[in-house]
């Protein structure tokens, strides 16, 4: 039975990472394309930069664009 549990919850380790990997980039690129490139160059970035981004560097550049530019970006839409 224990052995089971294991596998159970090893299974769904790796489901979660996998979704974060391939999951989590797409997000960033969905969201950075629905933005005004206005609203980028407000928060003084480059819109085709962040969708490009996550396809080269996955989820390092998605941790990035949600933690430190997407803020901006939001910030500076709002300002408009």
């Amino acid at each position: 039975m224990g052995a089971a549990v294991f596998a159970i919850g090893a299974s769904l380790v790796v489901l979660v990472a996998v979704v974060a990997v391939l999951g989590l980039p797409l997000y960033c690129i969905v969201d950075a394309a629905s933005r005004q490139s206005t609203d980028f160059e407000a928060a003084d970035s480059n819109k085709t930069l962040w969708i490009v981004l996550p396809f080269v560097f996955g989820v390092l550049a998605a941790v990035v664009y949600l933690g430190v530019i997407r803020p901006k970006v939001k910030a500076a839409a709002r300002n408009r």
